[in-house]
């Protein structure tokens, strides 16, 4: 649901399907519902005139029915009310990342600014002149509409947002997949040149030029780019569906047609095509017809220190990319198990109607049955705490964030308690319990006579202060929390503890009683446990997205090292053949080839290490608690990509070492 004036419709483009677009709200309880909407609610008949109720509360009247927000907008509702009834007023609650207020109800105001205004100007005038904004907002800011998706940092605001961070993995995955696909095609067009040699030769014999030489190379590799392309276009294509349900979102192949990204993407297809042709092009031309013929283009060092760099940047990328993958992995096993604070296991959320006439009775309803061990009404949960309160004590005055509970909260939740007494006969209404963290910044050290929130007519008394517990997610820091045992604010949770091995039953008898009670409204629960993992999905994501890629960059890697082997042991046919005819076994062969992947494995290792410390250790500042970077897990991802690395090239290690050395040493 958003709150709009008349305005919202004239400023942004907003298609009627029914209704006035000059005239979208005919009075303060009329109501703008979207096409989608229109078709759950009233089926396919025009529903102007037709009444709908907001919150069971609340009736107001359809008067125009619009087309659905497109899915890439950072605007987005199903229902707009009119911002000039006084049940749907805006609220000063829109606050920068940096504030740690919290207000619960946020609004966005967008300015159209006319041509040729300088924005600077604008934003000093309206600081100087915020009037009514000023006992609300410090400082006045603009943002462009087009920098809101992926730049807006308030928190409370109801705008789309994007993950900047999670787009620049995958920009920066794509970069290292295109430059170890640009690598790879050097090394494998280099370990297949020894069989195009004759082929060249014989061109620069009847008359080629190294320019003809360089443009059949670069038109070989911008050929092969091109196929490449509509390949990937045809993947593309068929795992769309799935890479769209991976990441939550809504993509289209036909984005890639739009203006400029088309041209953008040609561009950029003849550019890798060139990038990765240029360099055997300009190699490869450089040799004569005589030396070629005589099959010692293989001996230039330069050559092989070019072929050697290609090889250990391939590899440091895949160990850095394993690196970076285990402590992903530790890190998410590390959030996801760790102790909350409070037990998660058998505790379901449910969200109840504001209107609690009839809280009492489903308490006792639910109350009674065996397969449930505790109950509580809250206003607020860990996940969802929107209400602040001031500390009112002198220094230390600050909002707090504030959870109101009946007196069966602490055994429900199973929070432990460190400091103070139980909750006694009388306490309700006029007691509080706070967290560690809350009693550390208020700096006491004892409880004797301390009272929270002394604005209010006789506070809240603080009984006791309870061990601290993940109220948000471990990307951020505890906070001070107060839990006030009062009923004075409307509850919107029940929290039901279930007795362990009767979910099922339990679950069946809730939605029962639910129907029962409140007929009008669908049941809505959570269990905690659920909403633990669902703050880490998108961490998980990341995670996936890493190993996916890693996989990949460690198959292309294998290719290019595979490439590398073929060269290598084609350029040393003559000289296994020599060993081998004085007395050099398998082993002894398989070694010799070995020796040198080893090597390069080794230095890839040691300059991956620092890149992926570097890498994972800014990735740990989201968290607040993060786990170690331990010592063995480069121990183990220097052996997995060693394994990797050797697997790759045994195979063509072996089936050079038992070659016949006749074949190689036949013509000599």
């Amino acid at each position: 649901i958003m709150s709009a004036d008349k305005s919202f419709f004239t400023m942004f483009t907003i298609p009627f399907v029914y209704g006035n677009p000059n005239k979208p709200f005919e009075n303060s309880n009329s109501v703008v519902i979207t096409e989608s909407t229109a078709k759950k609610l009233f089926g396919k008949v025009n529903p102007i005139g037709k009444q709908i109720k907001i919150f069971n509360s609340w009736e107001l009247v359809v008067s125009g029915v619009i087309k659905d927000f497109p899915d890439n907008s950072s605007i987005n509702a199903s229902i707009l009310v009119n911002a000039q009834n006084n049940k749907f007023k805006f609220s000063f609650s829109c606050t920068s990342s940096s504030d740690s207020s919290s207000y619960r109800y946020p609004f966005n105001i967008y300015l159209q600014v006319k041509k040729n205004v300088e924005l600077k100007s604008l934003i000093s005038k309206m600081n100087n002149d915020a009037g009514i904004f000023k006992p609300y907002i410090k400082k006045i800011e603009l943002m462009p509409l087009t920098d809101v998706y992926l730049s807006d940092n308030t928190t409370g605001s109801s705008n789309k947002k994007g993950n900047p961070a999670f787009l620049e993995l995958l920009l920066s995955i794509a970069l290292i997949v295109l430059i170890l696909a640009v690598i790879n095609y050097i090394n494998l067009n280099a370990a297949q040149q020894n069989k195009r040699n004759k082929e060249t030769g014989i061109r620069k014999t009847i008359g080629a030029g190294r320019r003809e030489i360089i443009f059949l190379f670069l038109t070989e590799s911008i050929l092969v780019t091109v196929t490449a392309f509509f390949l990937a276009l045809s993947i593309v294509e068929i795992t769309l569906p799935a890479f769209n349900a991976f990441l939550g979102i809504h993509l289209s192949l036909f984005l890639i047609l739009q203006f400029p990204v088309n041209l953008i993407v040609i561009f950029s297809v003849f550019i890798i095509g060139i990038l990765a042709g240029i360099g055997p092009a300009l190699i490869f031309s450089s040799f004569s017809a005589a030396r070629i013929f005589r099959g010692d283009i293989f001996k230039n060092k330069k050559k092989s220190y070019l072929r050697n760099i290609l090889t250990v940047i391939q590899f440091t990328i895949s160990a850095a990319l394993i690196i970076c993958l285990i402590v992903i992995q530790k890190q998410l096993n590390f959030v996801k198990y760790a102790n909350l604070g409070f037990n998660k296991e058998q505790l379901v959320r449910l969200d109840i109607p504001s209107d609690n006439s009839k809280l009492t009775v489903l308490e006792n309803k639910l109350g009674d049955y065996s397969g449930i061990k505790n109950i509580c009404a809250t206003l607020g949960v860990p996940g969802e705490i929107n209400e602040t309160m001031g500390s009112g004590i002198k220094g230390k005055d600050k909002m707090v964030s504030i959870i109101a509970a009946d007196t069966s909260f602490i055994n429900t939740f199973g929070v432990h308690i460190i400091k103070g007494r139980k909750l006694e006969p009388g306490d309700f209404g006029k007691t509080c319990i706070i967290n560690e963290t809350a009693y550390k910044y208020f700096g006491w050290d004892n409880l004797t006579n301390k009272v929270f929130n002394n604005g209010r007519a006789g506070g809240f008394k603080v009984i006791a202060v309870a061990k601290d517990f993940n109220f948000t997610s471990m990307h951020k820091a505890i906070e001070p929390l107060a839990v006030l045992f009062t009923h004075n604010q409307s509850m919107l949770y029940m929290n039901v503890r279930i007795v362990k091995g009767s979910t099922a039953q339990t679950m069946n008898y809730i939605k029962k009683v639910w129907t029962e009670i409140y007929p009008d409204y669908h049941i809505k629960y959570q269990f905690y446990d659920e909403w633990v993992d669902s703050i880490y999905r998108q961490d998980e994501k990341f995670g996936e997205a890493i190993a996916m890629f890693a996989l990949l960059a460690i198959t292309i890697s294998c290719l290019g090292i595979l490439g590398l082997a073929v060269f290598l042991s084609e350029a040393r046919r003559k000289e296994i053949g020599i060993r081998k005819v004085h007395g050099a076994g398998v082993i002894n062969i398989m070694g010799l080839l070995n020796k040198d992947f080893i090597k390069l494995v080794l230095v890839s290792f040691v300059i991956a290490c620092p890149i992926a410390w570097f890498a994972v250790n800014k990735w740990l500042q989201n968290f607040a608690y993060r786990t170690k970077i331990n010592w063995w897990v480069f121990a183990l991802s220097g052996f997995i990509i060693l394994f990797i690395a050797l697997f790759t090239v045994g195979w063509q290690a072996y089936k050079a070492a038992t070659a016949n050395p006749v074949e190689s040493l036949r013509y000599e």
